[in-house]
């Protein structure tokens, strides 16, 4: 039941944080990286519109719950059952954005929803397994790109935003399995975490891997949907599964293999 109450508030928060963000950034009109005059211009934005900062103020609460998620479970469990916030996505989008969404655009985010459904059922092993162990990586496979292939502005910074969150989870997991799991919750324990957690390199770098992530993210919301984008960062999932496996040396069992491959699936019909 504590799980269940963590995920469902670190999946409603991600939501709402987005919900705002795309709000927000619906007036700045779009994002051209050709001129880069408009950084500034996109920083004073994102600093004085009421929306955005009350969206960045959910999503930090969100990555609290998420770094409380995964220093108590498989990163591999995590992140793909956070990844059913695409359907509270779309469905607010649909509600209070005024989005207009295909019936491809369900479909694939159904199929992501069902990936969820199937990484759910299989569980984490985190809690049989000792925090403070050593975590060496195994060899990582290679993966080869076609060079020549062509590929859209808005999939290019999702590829971006893909890389980098993956990259950031990673870190995040790595550093919070070196600090053990949060449960003490007293004013003490919790500053002592606060303490870990800004001092530790890796968590430091899995947070700014994020921000350049974020960054992307407010840029692309200039001229697409959240209900595109997000399903679109699902990609992440499937990066950062590799990471599980081989970084983090979790166990990909029979029901996280058929949810990863929905995953994709959803990913491939929502492009």
């Amino acid at each position: 039941m504590k799980v269940f109450i963590l995920l469902t508030c670190l999946a409603f928060t991600q939501v709402s944080g987005d919900i705002l963000l795309s709000f927000g950034m619906k007036n700045f009109g779009i994002f051209e990286f050709s001129n880069p005059l408009i950084i500034p211009h996109l920083i004073s934005y994102i600093l004085t519109n009421i929306w955005i900062i009350l969206g960045i103020t959910v999503l930090i609460i969100s990555l609290c719950l998420y770094l409380t998620a995964i220093s108590n479970l498989d990163l591999s469990y995590v992140l793909p059952i956070h990844a059913s916030s695409y359907v509270l996505n779309g469905v607010f989008a649909w509600l209070l954005l005024d989005e207009k969404i295909s019936i491809i655009r369900w479909s694939s985010t159904l199929l992501i929803a069902f990936g969820v459904f199937f990484v759910g059922l299989s569980g984490s092993q985190t809690a049989q397994v000792p925090h403070n162990r050593n975590i060496t990586p195994q060899n990582f496979p290679l993966f080869l790109f076609p060079l020549n292939a062509v590929i859209s502005k808005s999939w290019l910074i999702v590829l971006g935003i893909s890389l980098s969150d993956s990259a950031g989870d990673l870190l995040l997991a790595l550093g919070m399995k070196k600090i053990g799991k949060i449960e003490n919750f007293t004013f003490q324990s919790m500053v002592n975490l606060v303490i870990k957690i800004i001092t530790n390199p890796m968590i430091i770098s899995g947070i700014a891997c994020q921000g350049i992530a974020f960054f992307c993210f407010i840029t692309v919301l200039t001229w697409m949907d959240i209900s595109f984008v997000r399903p679109a960062t699902a990609l992440t999932y499937l990066i950062s599964m590799f990471g599980a496996k081989y970084i983090l040396q979790e166990d990909i069992k029979e029901r996280k293999l058929i949810g990863i491959t929905l995953i994709g699936l959803g990913i491939l019909v929502h492009s």
